[in-house]
């Protein structure tokens, strides 16, 4: 019985792991990850994972712009407006946090439109 959960839950991580992350893909944080604020911080608590989870600044920000599905493009859009960053930088380094996400089962993804 053991090795049968085991199995399925390598499974799972395998399908959230081969999930790709596209500038037109849409991102929602997991509904089961519970949040509150500490300080400037944001504590971030997933059931699932028996995890907890710290980010502040524009980690903070990412996570409270995805509490509702929103295209990947469309945020790096608002973060290099806000911070008047560079696009490329933006987009690399939001892609990479939401890899971290996704990563931890913390982010739901799916494909954006086709065009």
């Amino acid at each position: 019985m053991g090795q049968s959960w085991f199995r399925l839950a390598r499974e799972d991580e395998a399908m959230a792991m081969s999930q790709t992350l596209k500038l037109d893909s849409i991102v929602q944080r997991d509904t089961d990850v519970l949040a509150a604020e500490a300080d400037q911080d944001l504590v971030m608590v997933s059931i699932a994972n028996g995890a907890y989870y710290g980010v502040s600044d524009v980690a903070r920000e990412i996570w409270e712009a995805i509490e509702h599905p929103k295209k990947v493009s469309d945020l790096i859009n608002d973060l290099t407006a806000s911070y008047n960053v560079d696009r490329a930088l933006c987009e690399e380094q939001t892609l990479s946090f939401l890899k971290s996400l996704l990563a931890e089962r913390l982010l739901q993804v799916r494909d954006g439109p086709s065009s």
